[in-house]
């Protein structure tokens, strides 16, 4: 786990500056190799506005303006593993927008996205970094808005050989 990565979880519902929820991102690692260089990586983080939210969730980017929310439960109760990963992942999808690429492709399931397959490459090589196992890659990568067929396909996408345990689909998020 990033030893600088800091997160402020007393946060009440409302709109922030990236670093006054994720204190000290400017330090993983990960965006070194998401953004060109580090003039990439700060022009990202101040205009990267972050809502806290009191909605069950867990963080997902707009597609209008490129802004992530953060479900309130979601920021409070994570893992700080949980969250560092979620933010890498999210900055990956705030590339993606500002690269004009469509988040939220209906024509393709949430796994077979590009945007998906992306986010996650980038996210997986993170985990593995920071020494996540196979087994808690794949139980991170089992979102509640697919399906157990889908989760597997995921998991085999990444090249991940944890164990599968199948989870009831809910509504999508991000």
């Amino acid at each position: 786990m990033e030893k600088a990565f800091r997160i402020n979880r007393g946060l009440e519902p409302g709109q922030y500056r990236l670093e006054e929820v994720f204190a000290d991102v400017r330090a993983c690692d990960a965006l070194c190799s998401l953004f060109a260089d580090p003039h990439e990586v700060d022009r990202i983080i101040e205009r990267t506005q972050v809502f806290v939210a009191d909605r069950p969730g867990e963080m997902f980017v707009d597609n209008d303006d490129g802004s992530i929310t953060v479900g309130l439960m979601h920021l409070r109760t994570a893992s700080d593993a949980v969250l560092y990963l979620d933010i890498i992942h999210e900055l990956c999808h705030v590339k993606q927008h500002l690269e004009g690429r469509d988040l939220y492709d209906r024509e393709k399931p949430y796994v077979d996205r590009e945007t998906e397959i992306e986010a996650y490459l980038v996210t997986v090589q993170e985990a593995r970094r920071i020494g996540l196992t196979d087994e808690a890659i794949t139980n991170y990568l089992r979102v509640s808005w697919i399906t157990p067929e889908e989760h597997r396909r995921l998991v085999r996408r990444m090249g991940v050989a944890g164990e599968i345990r199948d989870c009831l689909p809910q509504p999508e998020a991000g």
